[in-house]
């Protein structure tokens, strides 16, 4: 198969072909950074095509997330359970490592399209990935360490329920190492995956899809919010750690949000290069 030649939709059913749907999403992803191109090539249409669409493409996923989302409130709000916010913050990671695994067999395809080039320097990584975000993850994870450490330091033995508030804040501390698992996973294989480029084109692709691979699979914020239990728990806490908390939950969302604005002024528009026909 030639890397180049442009990604003819043949039939989805052939190892290595992209889908119509990848080829369709590709030339959606380059047409809001300003390139026009009918078919994409093949290299571009894998690699693209395979990233952020995922519930367009199965839709009875979309359709499992909403209920899920609308109901879940609903259905845990007469139960009297511990680390309600940590099953969200487990099931968002779960469905983030997913996703990522997903698009990561379509990668091996694209490496295997081209000889893949070794991968950069971890500064440079770090720099595409950008230090914004490297901040995000290092304040929810750092912070929500600390955060969970006062807790189980400051709450009472009991509060309204049944059940010990430690062991809300046990759980709640356990699901803030899954996310910080799970963002330590795909974090570390998009720091360290080899170039996939053919030409300078799709070299600046890499270095696009690299940085959105970071915000796209291994978002932080979320976690920030569910699995700090100060925020998810029916209780009083001090003053000050009421206000850290909020603190804390406001400052890694922005970093996260900024980080992903610079990332999108960025490559918002993409030079002249060979993308397709």
């Amino acid at each position: 198969m030639i890397a180049r030649e442009p990604a003819l939709p043949v039939d989805p059913r052939l190892p290595g072909e992209p889908t119509a749907l990848e080829v369709g999403c590709t030339r959606l992803w380059l047409g809001r950074r300003g390139v026009r191109v009918w078919l994409p090539t093949r290299l571009l249409a894998l690699r693209i095509g395979a990233r952020g669409f995922e519930l367009r493409r199965r839709p009875e996923q979309a359709v499992v997330a909403g209920v899920l989302a609308a109901f879940f409130p609903v259905l845990t709000a007469g139960t009297d359970l511990p680390g309600r916010g940590a099953a969200l913050a487990v099931l968002f990671a779960s469905v983030q490592v997913l996703r990522w695994r997903r698009m990561q067999r379509r990668e091996r395809l694209a490496e295997r399209l081209t000889a893949a080039g070794t991968p950069p320097s971890l500064r440079v990584a770090a720099r595409q990935v950008g230090w914004w975000y490297l901040s995000a993850v290092a304040v929810t994870f750092v912070g929500g360490a600390v955060l969970c450490a006062a807790m189980f330091l400051t709450a009472p033995r009991f509060g309204d329920h049944w059940y010990p508030l430690s062991v809300d804040i046990a759980l709640s501390t356990i699901a803030l190492a899954v996310g910080a698992g799970a963002t330590a996973l795909v974090l570390g294989k998009t720091l360290r995956s080899p170039v996939i480029a053919e030409d300078e084109a799709s070299r600046l692709i890499d270095e696009a899809l690299r940085a959105e691979d970071a915000h796209r699979y291994a978002s932080c914020a979320a976690y920030a919010l569910f699995a700090v239990p100060v925020l998810m728990m029916a209780w009083e806490p001090p003053a000050l750690l009421e206000w850290a908390a909020w603190a804390y939950l406001a400052v890694a969302a922005a970093l996260e949000l900024t980080g992903w604005l610079l990332l999108r002024r960025r490559y918002r528009r993409l030079p002249p290069g060979f993308y397709g026909r």
